[in-house]
């Protein structure tokens, strides 16, 4: 999918290195664009791959360093991993080390919120990293809430007639319904995402969709929609931008940005099962 990457490994030293990080694309303004990721994540042909690389490069910001020489360095605190990572990378259009600072955390929130960024994460100099596990000494803090969610089922605009051509042909997609596990491992409602939805992005999340379909709702409990939902198996995911967490956890104004078929839907987890 990311054959422009391919020329990290001649862009760090050493060797059997791991470091965790995210692939982005950015917009013209410099700035990480959801939008822009997608359709590369979603694209399986090498030959188109290759042309979308030209259109919409990607890049893998390299934000820790988990092995090094074979070695896992995990228990290393996270000034001694930075400060290492700054030394094993060369910078190129494939590969940076993002900036961070010591200090001013307020000042650079209001500059990520002012460049419409995501947010930021503050990290505790002195701590380690901990694998899978949610910390204290980490925390994201975001202008809007996003999160990855499990789509569960969909809806679509208008009226259902099974005589009619397929549905992502002929209507738009209106909405997504959405879910996240419990600490049971059970598949739990959280809202509907409604809007955010560009023509292109419905038709190609329409189309991914579809061939998902289910018989039967997979969530815990079948929430009470009044109008026709199109289930399907629980095998995808999406990015959704929210206004925070009612006291029935569930989503307040949710809205949908971008499709995650990167995101393993296990990774969705509720708060309560996070914690």
């Amino acid at each position: 999918r990311f054959p422009e990457l391919g020329t990290i490994a001649g862009r760090v030293k050493g060797t059997a290195l791991a470091f965790d990080g995210v692939i982005v694309a950015l917009d013209r303004n410099g700035r990480p664009d959801l939008d822009r990721l997608a359709p590369r994540l979603a694209e399986d042909d090498p030959a188109l791959a290759r042309e979308m690389a030209n259109d919409t490069p990607a890049t893998f910001e390299a934000f820790d360093l988990l092995y090094r020489e074979g070695q896992p360095v995990t228990g290393w605190t996270l000034r001694r991993r930075k400060e290492m990572l700054r030394t094993l990378v060369r910078p190129s259009a494939a590969i940076v080390v993002p900036d961070w600072v010591r200090q001013d955390g307020v000042a650079f929130f209001e500059a990520a919120r002012e460049h419409k960024l995501e947010g930021i994460v503050a990290k505790e100099l002195d701590s380690r990293y901990l694998p899978g596990r949610r910390s204290r000494s980490w925390l994201a803090v975001k202008v809007h809430e996003r999160d990855e969610f499990v789509i569960a089922g969909y809806t679509f605009g208008g009226r259902w007639n099974p005589h009619k051509p397929s549905r992502p042909a002929r209507e738009p997609l209106h909405s997504l319904i959405l879910g996240a596990y419990d600490s049971n491992e059970r598949l739990q409602y959280v809202g509907e995402a409604t809007g955010g939805f560009t023509r292109d992005a419905a038709a190609n999340l329409a189309g991914q969709l579809e061939p998902l379909a289910a018989r039967e709702c997979p969530l815990a409990t079948e929430p009470p929609l009044e109008r026709l939902v199109f289930w399907c198996r629980p095998e995808t995911c999406a990015t959704v931008r929210f206004g925070g967490w009612t006291a029935e956890q569930t989503l307040s104004f949710p809205v949908f940005e971008a499709a995650r078929p990167d995101v393993p839907a296990v990774s969705c987890l509720l708060p309560s099962a996070a914690s």
